[in-house]
């Protein structure tokens, strides 16, 4: 029955499938050798995992995903420089893994570089046609941006790998949606090739990742994992409504961009971070994983609800993409407003609880409050 699938499909089921099993059977020797070499996230105060894990899973990640899709040799230029982008990529984040940080100002070169890789191969916003500098400066900001944002989504056991996959997931369905529409290969079955490689070694990688965590991705992989998936944002044939256009890769990829987004904001209103530098080096757990477990969520829930988040806007985004008629879209964008009205909502009322219960912690410490059992909405363990 295998056999009898299109060419397309065939590729595109066993790049996934040798993506997942060559990242599942690499990530066990990837822990024993890290941990050999000292590359290994020890336990801080500003970090919520309990004991020494090691970090550098990307890399395996990176491998599984790059033999996978380069196997097939099914590819066209454009591909060619997002795989070269993300090589690149690969190697800075794993520098910083391997030295314990590197300057954030080095990524941001890095980012301009591998951007300007993609321009090379001819991968950009076509937004304004009339004024092609204006598309470059977007692309830019998007690829900068999206990195940027997943990189710091990867602060919980499980999320940012899975939080990938899904996002990999609405990016296959859209290039297969593609396929049945023509009935033959297009510009999008590269994309779907990528798609399909990211979501089997993101699943491998989530064997071992996903709560109790035995291995991180480490930025090598989350700096990757981010350009990858701002590039196949940039890559898609979305449609031809520009606005529609433009907002279906934002909500497909709208976890890590909205938790992104508000957490500067919010840092810049709290006085945290003052000035560009400050706003590009600064680490805190406040992301809306962070704020599910402050008021009541364990980590593997916080998690599973993310999942679900990402999952429904990238449904939205697919929905958004599918409609035909100015209401069915007009309904889309409402939809996928909606949802990231509700992230607003939870990430502001966590704040205030949070502030609230350390406030109460302080009082009980300075003997001003009754000593209460810990309210509900206290941090907790899984």
């Amino acid at each position: 029955m295998f056999t009898d699938l299109h060419f397309q499909a065939r590729v595109l089921i066993q790049t996934a499938v040798l993506a997942f099993a060559l990242a599942a059977l690499g990530m066990p020797a990837a822990i024993v050798l890290l941990r050999k070499l000292g590359v290994v996230d020890e336990v801080a105060e500003h970090k919520i995992h309990k004991k020494p894990t090691p970090r550098g899973g990307g890399i395996v990640i990176f491998l599984a995903f790059a033999i996978a899709v380069l196997i097939p040799n099914y590819r066209d230029t454009s591909m060619n420089g997002v795989i070269i982008g993300s090589f690149i990529c690969l190697l800075v984040g794993a520098v910083d893994d391997f030295r314990g940080g590197i300057p954030a100002v080095w990524k941001f070169l890095t980012l301009l570089v591998v951007t300007g890789i993609l321009f090379h191969y001819d991968v950009k916003l076509n937004l304004f046609k009339s004024f092609p500098p204006l598309d470059w400066a977007f692309t830019v900001l998007w690829i900068v941006g999206v990195t940027s944002a997943f990189n710091g989504l990867d602060n919980m056991d499980g999320l940012a790998g899975g939080v990938a996959a899904i996002a990999s997931t609405m990016f296959l369905v859209i290039a297969l949606q593609t396929f049945l529409a023509v009935g033959t290969e297009s510009s999008m079955s590269w994309f779907g090739l990528l798609s399909a490689g990211l979501i089997g070694a993101n699943l491998g990688f989530l064997v071992y990742n996903f709560r109790p965590a035995r291995i991180f991705m480490g930025d090598s992989g989350s700096f990757f994992l981010g350009f990858t998936l701002a590039a196949l944002g940039v890559m898609g044939e979305w449609t031809e409504n520009r606005i529609i256009s433009c907002t279906i890769p934002v909500l497909i990829l709208g976890v890590p961009i909205f938790d992104f987004a508000y957490i500067l904001i919010a840092r810049v209103l709290r006085g945290e971070t003052r000035t560009i530098r400050q706003i590009i080096e600064h680490c805190a757990p406040d992301h809306l994983s962070h704020r599910l477990v402050w008021i009541g969520f364990s980590q593997r829930k916080a998690v599973l609800f993310i999942y679900l988040i990402a999952a429904s806007m990238g449904a939205t985004g697919i929905l958004l993409r599918n409609s035909k008629a100015v209401l069915d879209s007009l309904l889309g964008l409402t939809q996928g407003l909606a949802i990231v009205a509700i992230v607003v909502i939870l990430m502001s009322t966590a704040a205030r609880r949070h502030v609230g219960y350390i406030h109460e912690e302080v009082a009980k410490l300075n003997g001003s409050a009754p000593d209460t059992e810990p309210k509900p909405d206290a941090p907790r363990a899984d």
